[in-house]
């Protein structure tokens, strides 16, 4: 019997001792090279993956011009989607408005041949290449393209008037005036009325209308039509709703530079 209760000491010991060596050779292996390589390797995919994140096709951030640099074109990174036909180009280093990122983007050199993206920029900010340094601090809209960040460029040379936006909305309140007026049981008559509410009609409000989309398409990223907004600015009764839609896309246009 004594025999017995030893050897069942024994077994348990030994059962005890295998479980101990069993967590030291797990404790030991989080601490291999091959540990520390598995759990390096899945660092970078997360931090690839937090980089993808940030770089979503179409998607459109501001950022600080801080640093900008001639470099040659052989530098220019492969996939940058606008060709470089100079032998030399223009980096131009942007500070992400996260200020975590920075971000270059690349023209043609100026003198050697005519950039054109560079020379729309350099008409956003109405200055000439010899003052090129006033970029330094402007923020700028970026948007990624083929991964890529590029400022948000217009596709033509500035057109249209800024002051136009004063007579869309001096013209939308000469609508609205019949309709107040209705409500609080007034009523408005006359020839000369009738003859300005007619201008307005067919002249202030979609000439303004017209004026005014063409400065917001060739200096914000709104890419709206112009001339299909003013000819509906012209229909009485749709003009009211067209008017006010109008207004609230233009809220929304952000100014790229």
């Amino acid at each position: 019997m004594a025999a017995n209760c030893l050897t069942a000491v024994s077994r348990e010991d030994e059962r005890e001792l295998t479980r101990e060596v069993a967590d030291d050779a797990e404790s030991e292996g989080t601490g291999t090279p091959e540990r520390a390589a598995v759990e390096s390797a899945a660092t970078s995919f997360l931090e690839v993956e937090r980089e993808l994140d940030g770089m979503v096709e179409g998607m459109q951030v501001r950022g600080q011009a801080v640093d900008v640099d001639r470099i040659p074109a052989s530098e220019v990174p492969d996939g940058f989607p606008y060709e470089i036909t100079t032998e030399d180009a223009l980096a131009m280093t942007f500070e992400l408005e996260d200020g975590a990122r920075t971000a270059t983007t690349y023209f043609g050199w100026p003198g050697e041949e005519t950039d054109e993206r560079l020379g729309r920029l350099l008409q956003l900010r109405e200055v000439p290449i010899d003052r090129f340094a006033d970029f330094h601090g402007d923020e700028i809209l970026l948007e990624v393209e083929a991964g890529h960040f590029v400022p948000v460029l217009p596709d033509e040379e500035r057109r249209g008037d800024a002051r136009a936006y004063y007579g869309v909305v001096a013209g939308f309140a000469t609508l609205l005036f019949p309709f107040i007026a209705w409500m609080f049981g007034g009523g408005v008559g006359g020839a000369a009325f009738l003859a300005l509410f007619v201008l307005v009609h067919l002249v202030v409000l979609p000439v303004s209308i017209y004026l005014d989309a063409w400065h917001l398409r060739t200096t914000t990223n709104w890419d709206g039509g112009p001339l299909f907004w003013a000819f509906f600015a012209m229909i009485p009764g749709l003009n009211v709703m067209t008017t006010a839609a109008y207004l609230v896309l233009r809220q929304n246009a952000e100014e790229i530079i």
